[in-house]
């Protein structure tokens, strides 16, 4: 999804120039991977893997931002990157980008910098085996709306952002068939937003009533509803990161996987998954890729010689 815009985007930048190294992990991190190449259902043992989406799939501020490039925000620690070392692909190629939406796979995004980016469908070929892709909050701008709603939407705005969640649907399902298309021998995912806001009770960092709680649930489900759906539409899988998330809300403290409303610069965006939900969104997708249990690391550790800079 994207983040807020004027101060939250100004912030986003700044945070950036304390943030923003070369895509190289740390040795420690690197130590952790390393498991041995092996085939993972229909997958080759040798996984050329391509990551697309947005920032829920980038990891904006989410401990250090690579540089290829910097404009979208993207994370060493995003879940791709748990995924490309649990998986040990041959190559992995990220071109997840905070503020995309679905028109960004067909034209060049403005990043949060200014800047122009190509579009997502060019990282694809035909020797793309795995392919990720979060994508669909940013599009008619549900998630600015739903940021913009902190204290409440509207009934007008519910019924507005429920309409918008379910034409989703058809963007997601329209942006599958082109990856296909550029991929015909990739295994697609598309991948499930986590729960973000609290069931029943909230807590200071979103001060919502039981009421508004509930609305802005059917919202999400709806959203999530499209993405499975639009995949199904495309003969493509759809990871349900949902029920994973189930206590790991905003409101959920030390258990928590989302960011509260602040942005925190080696943490996460504002509403935006930590370190902690990128790990856990990253072992739903190899659950479901793989049928097992992904390893226990507590950083991503793509294998180096994989990594293809953008």
């Amino acid at each position: 999804m994207s983040l807020p815009d004027s101060t939250a985007r100004l912030s986003l930048v700044l945070a950036l120039l304390l943030l923003v190294t070369t895509a190289c992990w740390s040795g420690d991190a690197a130590e952790e991977g390393g498991f041995p190449r092996e085939s993972f259902g229909d997958l080759p043992a040798e996984i050329d893997y391509v990551a697309m989406g947005d920032s829920y799939s980038a990891g904006p501020l989410v401990t250090t931002v690579r540089s290829d490039p910097s404009g979208c925000v993207r994370s060493t620690d995003n879940y791709p990157a748990f995924l490309a070392g649990w998986l040990d692909v041959e190559t992995y190629t990220d071109v997840t980008c905070s503020a995309a939406d679905t028109r960004d796979f067909t034209r060049r995004q403005r990043m949060v910098d200014g800047k122009r980016v190509a579009p997502q469908l060019d990282a694809l070929s035909a020797d793309t085996d795995l392919v990720t892709l979060g994508i669909g909050g940013n599009d008619f701008g549900i998630f600015s709306s739903l940021v913009s709603c902190a204290e409440g939407c509207s009934p007008k705005q519910q019924v507005r952002l429920l309409r918008d969640a379910a034409r989703v649907e058809a963007r997601v399902r329209k942006v599958v068939e082109a990856i296909v298309d550029r991929a015909p021998e990739a295994q697609v995912y598309v991948v499930g937003y986590p729960q973000v806001l609290p069931e029943g009770e909230s807590c200071r960092a979103v001060p919502l009533s039981p009421a508004q709680l509930d609305a802005a649930a059917q919202i999400a489900g709806r959203l999530n509803g499209s993405l499975a759906a639009g995949a199904e539409g495309a003969s493509a899988s759809y990871v349900d990161v949902g029920e994973a998330s189930e206590g790991h809300d905003v409101c959920a403290g030390k258990a928590a996987w989302i960011n509260g409303p602040e942005m925190l610069p080696g943490i996460a965006a504002s509403f935006h998954p930590m370190l902690d939900g990128m790990r856990g969104v990253a072992a739903e997708v190899f659950s479901e890729i793989t049928g097992d249990e992904a390893p226990e690391t507590e950083r991503a550790a793509p294998p180096r010689d994989a990594v293809v800079r953008n």
